[in-house]
């Protein structure tokens, strides 16, 4: 049986919203960048990896109860990145750091 791999995404879309004096610039987010990267990991990986955005903010307080404490430490910065549940990487979506794990862990073989 082959390995399915769960990526989740833990931001707060609000701190990439760039702020000016007449109008909002939202054209580069975390969550387009994470479609992006679903979008990349299905045409190398078809249904093999799946992406999930996760609004830190909007997410019952019971979710992540560690992720939030080192926020609120300062001890990591958003976004967080989860592989099968375990963090990963924060402080930004690596791109290429992402899909070397994905291609290191899809090579491992199954997990039993």
């Amino acid at each position: 049986m082959l390995q399915r791999i769960f990526i989740q995404i833990l931001d707060n879309p609000f701190e990439d919203v760039l702020f000016s004096d007449s109008s909002i610039d939202e054209s580069v987010n975390n969550q387009a960048i994470a479609e992006e990267l679903q979008n990349s990991l299905d045409f190398h990986y078809p249904s093999m990896v799946h992406v999930e955005y996760i609004d830190l903010f909007l997410e019952d307080e019971g979710r992540f109860i560690e992720i939030r404490e080192m926020l609120s430490h300062g001890l990591i910065t958003l976004p967080v990145i989860l592989i099968n549940g375990s963090p990963f990487l924060h402080g930004g979506i690596a791109h290429a750091v992402i899909m070397d794990e994905i291609g290191k862990l899809l090579s491992s073989g199954p997990v039993h």
